[in-house]
């Protein structure tokens, strides 16, 4: 199966959300849609995709802005770690806090738990608990492709000074990420630009030193 994404950074945050498709279908999968929900509609829309599932990363505002305009425009469901809740009860104040206007709080379809595997459609993606940015952060890895969120960054790491965040934590899962992962798979965060993880291993930092 080779894996097709659309990239679209959005918001006063400039997050990375992406629409993830293959070439066999034209089924596709949202992930952290974090603002404008309209550029999301467009872009499925011009391509004539057919969305079937929202998946989070994890729950910043900056991630989930977009996620109930689209779940009730596609009629889709919404995908989280059950860990994630306190971060998606502060929403709206979260928000309020940085002079947005709220959509109404995301629902959740799915909560995730300890997951390893995860079938949504005829995507079967590899899910990867990645604590210490939040709670209940993870990864999504689909064939040569993972998607990091705010774990993950070419050239740096999520931050851990929010609530639920801890840096000893963090260190943890990208040992455990690097261990689980291969070298050559591209990886797409929520900021910044993709890479993959032995350019991280090689240059990064925070991970030349795990």
């Amino acid at each position: 199966m080779i894996i097709n994404f659309h990239k679209i950074t959005a918001g006063p945050f400039q997050e990375n959300g992406y629409i993830v498709h293959s070439d066999d279908n034209l089924n596709c999968i949202i992930i952290d849609p974090g603002d404008s929900p309209e550029l999301y509609i467009k872009e499925i829309e011009n391509n004539k995709l057919n969305p079937i599932a929202i998946l989070n990363t994890h729950g910043h505002i900056d991630h989930v802005h977009a996620v109930q305009p689209l779940k009730e425009h596609f009629s889709i469901p919404f995908y989280i770690h059950t860990n994630e809740k306190m971060i998606l009860d502060h929403y709206p104040q979260g928000c309020l806090m940085y002079g947005m206007t709220p959509n109404e709080k995301p629902i959740v379809d799915n909560w995730l738990t300890n997951e390893n595997n995860l079938t949504v459609g005829d995507y079967n993606l590899k899910v990867i608990h990645t604590p210490g940015h939040t709670p209940g952060g993870v990864c999504y890895q689909l064939n040569g492709d993972i998607f990091t969120g705010d774990t993950l960054f070419k050239g740096s790491i999520g931050r851990t000074d929010f609530p639920g965040g801890d840096y000893n934590t963090l260190m943890d899962s990208l040992k455990l990420l690097i261990e689980k992962v291969p070298g050559n798979t591209r990886v797409h965060s929520g900021h910044g630009y993709s890479t993959t993880i032995e350019n991280e291993v090689l240059s990064n930092p925070f991970l030349m030193e795990l």
